[in-house]
């Protein structure tokens, strides 16, 4: 049987969570049944400012994985430029050129199943019949972004690969008339040594907070609960690891109409997140949290993975009353997510019970070669159906 040839489609290779799991995928998918190719949105020499390195594209490389740049079959710079422009906006509907469009498809038929990684890059203009063999991951949430899918006809059928679970779709998809999903959660190659955590007594306790700074992940609420923490552990320091320039979006006028700008230390992006709560010996990290279940983002669950202790705000508006006794606690109340994080901070049995719990689902339900079979088995539904 030949192998079914699948299109990854990426906004580009920096270190972020949907290039990171179309590399994770990539890197465990059985090659004797499956070809990889991937489409990338830049251009081949166009590098983002603010990341600088495009980290996956040399370890896609090394798998053998063909890469195939917009500018690759997209000859007229004037052309290319209105593209990409219009792709970064996602609006695609009226402005796009006849001829493009006819290029793309004609490209994406070579394909028997394509894959976008972030529902955000997906293009409302391909054919029918493109649509019907496109899998398109969600990687945002509308809590997020409200109008996320505004741009989708919401009448047509669409294949979705999605780390939400069906109750949380009625609300994510509730545009959508039709569409078929497959759950899979966020994976990632999990190794029992990364556990290395150790609770401290230390005179300074650290908090860490990893997160790109944009207006997608707001830090207000953690800023008001830092505020009211320092009252009972004025020797607790807030560490904020990310890309962006907190002079923007108002952060250092924030924190300085709090009176905790000295407390508050913005250290830059950092290349490799296991290594960094460890070496900076962070005793509890503060991450934005979704529906009561789960950190937003593959920065979470590397943290979890060394097993720093974390917990979360909850930025979905009405989120889920879950009774059962939650792995990552999630909340919107800032009295009890300052209590808790004091408790973590201070109780070396509660730090070490919490920070077991984690490590233990990062392991069990989060490793990439034991989920595969999912994405591959929807690969083959999709082609299946297609043919």
């Amino acid at each position: 049987m030949p192998k079914i040839k699948i299109l990854f489609v990426v906004a580009g290779f920096y270190r972020a969570g949907a290039e990171r799991f179309a590399y994770e995928i990539d890197k465990f998918l059985n090659k004797e049944k499956f070809e990889i190719s991937i489409f990338c949105l830049e251009k081949r020499n166009d590098i983002s400012p603010l990341w600088k390195i495009r980290y996956y594209e040399n370890l896609h490389k090394e798998l053998g994985t063909k890469i195939i740049y917009a500018d690759n079959y997209i000859v007229d710079k004037r052309e290319y430029n209105l593209i990409n422009r219009i792709l970064r906006k996602i609006n695609l509907k009226s402005k796009i050129t006849s001829s493009w469009k006819k290029e793309l498809n004609s490209f994406m038929n070579q394909y028997d199943v394509i894959h976008w990684m972030g529902e955000y890059i997906y293009i409302n203009s391909i054919d029918d019949d493109i649509r019907e063999k496109s899998l398109i991951h969600m990687m945002t949430s509308r809590f997020q972004k409200r109008d996320l899918y505004d741009k989708f006809n919401h009448s047509l059928h669409y294949n979705f690969c999605t780390p939400f679970k069906e109750h949380e779709l009625k609300y994510e998809l509730e545009q959508f008339e039709n569409y078929d999903f497959v759950h899979v959660p966020l994976l990632m190659e999990t190794n029992k040594d990364d556990k290395k955590w150790v609770f401290t007594n230390s005179k300074i306790k650290k908090i860490g907070i990893f997160t790109r700074l944009n207006p997608f992940k707001p830090l207000d609420p953690f800023f008001y609960s830092f505020q009211i923490l320092l009252d009972k552990l004025p020797n607790t320091e807030l560490h904020i690891f990310g890309n962006g320039n907190p002079l923007n979006y108002g952060i250092m006028d924030m924190i300085e109409r709090l009176g905790i700008e000295d407390k508050i230390f913005f250290r830059g992006h950092s290349e490799d997140i296991t290594k960094t709560v460890i070496s900076e010996e962070i005793n509890l990290s503060w991450f934005h949290g979704y529906n009561n279940d789960r950190p937003a983002g593959y920065a979470g669950l590397d943290i979890c993975s060394t097993g720093t202790p974390l917990i979360c705000w909850d930025f979905c508006p009405k989120p889920n009353n879950i009774q059962d006794p939650i792995i990552y606690p999630h909340y919107k109340n800032i009295k009890e997510f300052v209590s808790k994080s004091i408790e973590i901070l201070t109780n070396e049995n509660e730090a070490n019970n919490l920070s077991l719990l984690q490590s233990d689902d990062i392991l069990k339900n989060r490793n990439t070669q034991d989920k595969i079979f999912i994405i591959e088995n929807e690969y083959q539904r999709i082609y299946k159906n297609t043919k």
